[in-house]
């Protein structure tokens, strides 16, 4: 047991948990995450403080590893998050057996830290793993929509964009009643074109098409957290699209739309080079449980899903059909 080893790994995690916590506090002002941050944080000094005089007159300034775990200024949280979890694996194997407690206590911790990292790594993280995205429209809805968003839900939506033409008021009222149903199910939750309601919302993020803010100016408006979603029909579409920064981008029509009836066909053109751009693409234009597709493997679905009798099982087939999908791919892969 290395108590040089072991001091410099509780400082490590020490010092990463508080950049972490400044960042849920400051940037996210999310006070759920800086309390939980904080109670890991102080749990650490708690585990250390028996042992602080023999870790003191162990500790050396001069450790030569000092500048190499310096997180990088591009993903600050992932690299944070990293470096706590790493040292509390260290501190674990270092004491296992004879800092009992000290050992059990690093464990925890880091499975907590597991499990917050998803949280803070923010609405990127849902996005990258989502698969289906239910777009919300009160003129295609059967029923009203906050059931349709109840059942979409109940049916594996990942992600969910509400698609409203009313008053502003009206937009925001409803935004932010179906923000609070879909982060209350963790759901990641979208407004169309509207980036100032995305904000005032408390959304995740806006999606922008051709006609409604760019790229950037939406950036601005919704800052660097929420995501900002790009409709695109074309490769030279999608390619502007990442490059002005877009988190994730729609690749269509797939097929004929009711809800877009004047777009022609044509995501099957683009879609292979669409997945290669580096964002998550989701396929979108008249998408149904009777015609989704392996090469899609992410959908965005309007009336597919919430136009249909039953809601919930219409989109659990879809979601079904991909992740089944999914994994077909992946047996087949040497």
């Amino acid at each position: 047991m290395s108590l040089r080893a072991i001091d410099a790994n509780f400082n490590r995690a020490r010092e990463a948990l508080r950049v972490l916590e400044d960042v849920a506090r400051f940037e996210r002002e999310n006070l759920g995450l800086t309390e939980a941050l904080k109670a890991i944080r102080h749990r650490v000094d708690e585990l250390a403080r028996p042992y602080s005089a023999a870790l003191l007159a162990a500790r050396d300034s001069g450790d030569i590893g000092r500048d190499s775990d310096r997180p990088g200024a591009r993903d600050v949280v992932a690299a944070n998050f990293k470096r706590a979890e790493e040292a509390l694996r260290s501190i674990e194997e270092q004491t296992r057996g004879r800092w009992i407690p000290v050992s059990r206590g690093a464990h925890t911790l880091r499975f907590r830290l597991y499990a917050l990292e998803p949280r803070m790594r923010g609405p990127r993280g849902g996005v990258d793993s989502a698969r289906l995205y239910v777009l919300l429209d009160s003129s295609v809805a059967r029923g009203s929509i906050e059931k349709a968003t109840i059942e979409a839900i109940r049916g594996g939506a990942d992600l969910l964009q509400l698609r409203e033409q009313a008053g502003d008021r009206r937009i925001l009222r409803l935004a932010r009643r179906l923000a609070e149903t879909a982060h209350a199910h963790g759901i990641l939750f979208v407004v169309n074109d509207r980036a100032d309601i995305a904000v005032a919302s408390g959304a995740d993020g806006v999606h922008v098409g051709a006609e409604d803010l760019s790229i950037p100016a939406a950036r601005d408006v919704v800052g660097e957290y929420r995501l900002v979603g790009a409709t695109t029909h074309s490769l030279a579409e999608a390619r502007e699209a990442v490059r002005l920064g877009a988190d994730y981008i729609s690749v269509g029509p797939m097929f004929s739309s009711p809800t877009k009836p004047e777009l022609a066909a044509r995501g099957f053109d683009y879609l292979s080079a669409a997945k290669k751009l580096g964002v998550p693409h989701f396929c979108i234009g008249g998408i149904t449980r009777a015609n989704v597709e392996p090469r899609m493997e992410r959908v965005a679905v309007c009336s597919g899903v919430i136009a249909q009798p039953a809601i919930a099982a219409s989109a659990r087939e879809i979601r079904r059909k991909l992740v089944t999908f999914e994994r077909d791919v992946a047996r087949k892969a040497p």
